[in-house]
């Protein structure tokens, strides 16, 4: 419990990454009473650990890249307005790592210093720090611990579940990033191997974020070999540029959020007990309109960004707050039961 005093809100935010502190800012703005709520503190996860650049998708046609350039376009009109003062706007240049395609320059592209963006996203806001575990809904209310709220909007990315939701499809990818010194010149972005980027602070160079597909820290006695991944950030960042007195100033690691299919997550989320309970053929793999699941009441998931995190925050938290303020409809293709009756029907094969 937080306090011996019950708080009510409109909204309460269950994650305190970009994705939680965007949202919380539009909710906000709308005249929205909102609690931001996390584990650690603000950005303590994926989001303090990432490179946090601004661009779009430049390979691979399709949904996500369709998707990404709408946000990307968004995302530079957000950043450098609400956010100028955390945001480093420089030229991009993308190198295809095995020379199938020409290098690309884009001459708009950014950095944001991912910590102090979203602090700046979060003022204003109450904010809290507990751990939000299996919040009960009752009263036409949520509650999680002494706060109260008619929404919950579940922002966690890829740690632990705080509901009963394991269909929804998400990978937890370990990012690590390294802050620099350098004598050698970085006047731009580099996307190779990895990123290489000049950051708001002088003379500093962000290399990362990396990722160890075979590292978790859920593992038991599993721990992340920190000089070990300087190492290969290193390593790769110069087969790109050639980089001289290296020093390497800050480690930033966290657990970043993808989702099976690389698309992000916007929208509720069902009832898997209650939907199965009603369509139990849903397990023999007959199509049910997902308009007839039973969903959780004024449930939200944002989630499953991977490495497109600051590009698709802006884009998310505007389409909640146009959905839980104006009453816009979500996008049915970004939500999250698009996975639930793929699950259903392996959930028969196990049982």
């Amino acid at each position: 419990m937080l306090t011996s005093k019950t708080l009510h809100y409109d909204v309460i935010i269950a994650g305190a990454g970009i994705n939680g502190c965007t949202c919380a800012y539009f909710l906000h703005q709308a005249g929205l009473k909102v609690a931001l709520v996390d584990k650690n503190g603000i950005a303590s996860g994926g989001s303090g650990a990432a490179g946090a650049f601004i661009s779009p998708k430049f390979n691979k046609q399709g949904p996500l890249k369709e998707l990404l350039d709408l946000a990307y376009e968004e995302a530079i009109l957000f950043y450098t307005t609400v956010l100028a003062a955390h945001t480093l706007i420089k030229p991009l240049l993308h190198i295809s790592q095995d020379d199938s395609e020409d290098p690309i320059y884009l001459e708009r592209s950014a950095i944001v210093d991912a910590r102090s963006a979203c602090e700046t996203l979060a003022e204003g806001i109450d904010f809290y720090i507990f751990d939000v575990q299996s919040p009960t809904y009752y009263d036409n209310q949520w509650h999680c611990g002494d706060i109260r709220s008619k929404h919950l909007v579940l922002t966690i990315g890829a740690y632990p579940k705080i509901l009963p939701i394991e269909y929804v499809g998400l990978r937890g990818i370990w990012g690590h990033r390294i802050d620099i010194t350098t004598s050698s010149d970085v006047p731009h972005i580099f996307h190779e191997y990895v990123s290489i980027s000049p950051t708001l602070k002088e003379g500093v160079i962000a290399i990362g974020a990396t990722h160890d597909v075979h590292y978790s820290p859920f593992e038991p006695n599993s721990v992340y070999d920190v000089q070990a991944g300087r190492v290969e950030l290193i390593k790769k960042a110069k087969k790109t540029l050639e980089l001289n007195n290296i020093n390497i100033v800050k480690d930033c690691m966290g657990l970043r959020s993808g989702s099976n299919d690389y698309m992000p997550m916007l929208g509720s989320l069902v009832d898997a007990d209650a939907t199965l309970a009603l369509h139990p053929h849903l397990q023999h793999g007959k199509a049910v309109d997902p308009k007839e699941f039973v969903y959780y009441p004024n449930l939200t998931m944002v989630n499953g960004s991977g490495g497109y995190g600051f590009v698709l925050a802006p884009y998310l938290g505007k389409r909640l707050k146009e959905c839980l303020v104006d009453g816009i409809v979500m996008d049915d293709t970004l939500s999250p039961s698009r996975y639930f009756p793929r699950w259903a029907k392996r959930k028969k094969g196990q049982s």
